[in-house]
């Protein structure tokens, strides 16, 4: 999830970069462009994590420990 979020943000950085470079805007592409990755890629990063708390966490070791675990049940 962190590598897209990454991604995005030096990918359109990279494109506002490019677009500067290209049409002489100068600093106004990179500091679009890294807006809108940090908006999307936030936008990406939330939607995943709330994907997974609905699926009931990420499976890890944590999950599998407390399944046999009898001491958290009340009595």
């Amino acid at each position: 999830m962190g590598l897209e979020l990454a991604a995005a943000i030096v990918g359109l950085t990279l494109v506002g970069l490019w677009v500067d470079h290209r049409f002489g805007t100068g600093p106004k592409g990179v500091i679009i462009g890294a807006i809108l990755g940090v908006v999307g890629g936030s936008y990406n990063f939330i939607r995943q994590a709330l994907a997974l708390t609905k699926q009931g966490g990420t499976g890890g070791k944590g999950d599998e420990a407390d399944q046999g675990d009898d001491t958290t049940q009340p009595r």
